[in-house]
């Protein structure tokens, strides 16, 4: 039972003002606490499953604790006690950003913006990020692919606005483009075969069946909503840069700018 009180008490200390998306899309009233129905909501299953969890009747798994741990930006104190309460095991040790590939004069260039920027992989894996990234895209303090978390994770639905047409569609269309280039990419063909296993629904329709063309997503502009913010809708602009030394990469700088409209909670 220690597991399911610690889950409760997480519920009951979480700010929802500081989950992307969560008070918009709840149309609920700031505070402390958030329900069953919202934990579910984040890592992608049901009030109900989330209730007989903190009951004793379901075992989590390490990939829903994962989840937990992005979705409520826990510390790794917290992480431990979830995998030792609910597993019996310690965590793995995480999988972090691989800044080796970088020489150090750009690395300090990634660190010295002061809108949100990161480097990214020919497979989409982060290579570095900035304090403005961790911070608004907390998803890229856990080592997380881009397109993984984009297309399969829970809490990016609920972060980003407009996500089928405006993220899952164009962000869907450059990783298919890639991949069935490269077909022989084995990083590429894992990226791709882990989207599908953990949407077989939604995302793979994406991948497999959607038309859509797009190459790269330099100047265009998507919404989002961002942690700390509430209802509040942040217009990002995407500013897409290529190393000349290894073109394989991708220096991406995304400004975030207020928008003055009422909160889309569709």
């Amino acid at each position: 039972m220690r597991f399911a009180l610690l889950v409760r008490d997480l519920r009951a200390s979480c700010e929802p003002l500081a989950v992307p998306g969560l008070v918009a899309r709840t149309n609920r009233n700031a505070g402390f606490g958030i329900t069953q129905k919202d934990l579910g909501a984040l890592t992608g299953v049901s009030e109900g499953w989330v209730r007989q969890l903190e009951t004793g009747r379901h075992a989590p798994s390490a990939d829903w604790i994962e989840t937990v741990v992005r979705a409520l930006a826990l510390t790794e104190g917290q992480r431990h006690s979830l995998y030792v309460y609910g597993l019996g095991q310690e965590p793995p040790r995480r999988c972090r950003p691989d800044a080796s590939l970088l020489d150090s004069a750009t690395e300090d260039l990634v660190q010295q913006q002061q809108q949100t920027a990161y480097i990214s992989d020919y497979a989409w894996d982060v290579v570095t990020y900035n304090k403005a990234a961790g911070r608004e895209w907390p998803w890229m303090r856990h080592g997380v692919n881009v397109m993984v978390w984009a297309l399969a994770y829970p809490e990016a639905r609920m972060q980003l606005i407009d996500w089928e047409n405006s993220w899952a569609k164009p962000m869907a269309a450059q990783l298919r483009m890639r991949a069935e280039a490269d077909p022989g990419h084995q990083r590429l063909a894992e990226v791709v075969a882990e989207i599908k296993e953990r949407d077989p629904g939604h995302a793979r329709r994406i991948l497999e069946t959607d038309l859509t063309a797009v190459h790269h997503p330099d100047g265009h502009r998507r919404r989002a909503y961002l942690p700390g913010q509430g209802d509040q809708i942040f217009e990002t602009t995407f500013l897409c840069f290529t190393p000349m030394a290894d073109q394989s990469l991708r220096f991406m700088v995304v400004p975030a700018t207020p928008v003055d409209d009422s909160p889309d909670t569709a």
